[in-house]
């Protein structure tokens, strides 16, 4: 019986010098799983801003479509619902030249959220201005299309992808 106690402690305590990574190998996994999806969630959403652009895969539905005063470029605002039944519609502002079809590069120059009373105005032909507001908030705005893009979130001024798209990116004050 003597020999029988002995034998019992000497394997307890073997098995309390093992790991507690190897007396745990489910608990284990199962933690360092946890771990890396949360690591993968805070870099994907921590890094997004720095990497976006502005391609919405031609998705939104053609709102309104304004030429410029010569005739040689068209606006055109596009209404992007995002977030189901309690989401909400982005809109972009397209510009593309109309005076040469074989450069029909068209441009993104505008997105924010849709705050309900929307228009596009020629000041000359390089500068639009772009109204998007309510009563609560304003985020209208004049652009020269050669050179400014405005993002309403501001993800893609602090992109790295989007730097030489742009002379001056302008983005909401926070």
């Amino acid at each position: 019986m003597d020999q029988n106690t002995q034998a019992n402690s000497s394997s307890s305590y073997t098995d309390s010098r093992k790991p507690w990574i190897r007396r745990h190998p489910f608990f284990t996994t199962f933690s360092l799983l946890i771990l890396v999806l949360f690591v993968a969630l805070f870099l994907y959403f921590g890094l997004r801003p720095y990497f976006s652009t502005f391609d919405r895969s031609e998705q939104g539905e053609l709102s309104y479509s304004m030429p410029s005063r010569n005739g040689e470029y068209t606006a055109e605002i596009y209404g992007v619902p995002y977030g189901g039944a309690a989401g909400g519609v982005t809109i972009w502002v397209d510009v593309k030249k109309t005076s040469a079809p074989e450069d029909s590069t068209v441009k993104t120059i505008y997105r924010a959220e849709h705050h309900g009373n929307n228009h596009l105005e020629w000041e000359n032909e390089n500068t639009l201005r772009i109204e998007n507001w309510n009563e609560y908030t304003d985020e209208t705005i004049t652009l020269n299309i050669d050179d400014e893009i405005y993002d309403g979130w501001g993800w893609v001024c602090k992109s790295l992808r989007m730097k030489d798209h742009y002379v001056r990116c302008l983005a909401p004050e926070k």
